[in-house]
């Protein structure tokens, strides 16, 4: 088991009522279980944030480079083709609805 860190935290009274209950639902042997817990989600969701924000990230420096090679779509033909394939996913949606 991990080396245990006892901190000091303040809540609000409605925070303190949810962990109080938290405990009472018998899902979480005590407060301090439901606060590891809270961390790890927390923990979780900025990682998947931090995740989602690289990917953005990249997506651009990607379409950066496409520009500075020149591989660039003109924005009609861009929505054109766009709306086209977007056309044929409606109609193969709707054939596996029939």
């Amino acid at each position: 088991m991990a080396t245990r860190q006892s901190i000091s935290v303040s809540l609000t009274a409605k925070q303190a009522e949810f962990l109080a209950a938290c405990v009472a639902s018998g899902r979480y042997q005590s407060t301090s279980e439901v606060v590891r817990e809270a961390v790890r989600l927390l923990e979780d969701s900025l990682a998947r944030r931090r995740a989602e924000l690289d990917h953005v990230r990249n997506a651009v420096r990607e379409g950066a480079d496409q520009l500075d090679r020149g591989d660039i779509v003109e924005g009609e033909t861009f929505f054109r083709e766009w709306d086209a394939e977007l056309g044929e996913i409606e109609i193969r949606e709707r054939r596996k609805i029939e």
